[in-house]
């Protein structure tokens, strides 16, 4: 299992959609800089608009809605479970 599953594994599915959807966004935007008029660039990013934003956006909802309390329950889950796995 390579680092990037075992860190998807320990995140919910709010926030894996929103943790996908902004290494996705941030490509996007970099690579916007250096190639502002690339088609296919151009391509990608209406295909996330239209297919990952929205259900990304009703995700960032869900996480930014969370209680002080869920968002401590929450950490201190992770935090067990990446122990449990180095001890492992």
């Amino acid at each position: 299992m390579s680092p990037a599953d075992t860190g998807r594994q320990l995140l919910d599915a709010d926030e894996a959609r929103v943790a996908r959807a902004s290494r996705q966004l941030t490509q996007l935007a970099a690579a916007l800089v250096s190639r502002p008029m690339d088609r296919e660039l151009h391509a990608r990013m209406r295909a996330f608009l239209e297919r990952d934003s929205e259900p990304a956006l009703a995700s960032w909802d869900v996480l930014v809605a969370r209680t002080p309390d869920e968002l401590r329950q929450r950490i201190s889950t992770v935090l067990t479970a990446q122990a449990v796995r180095r001890a492992s």
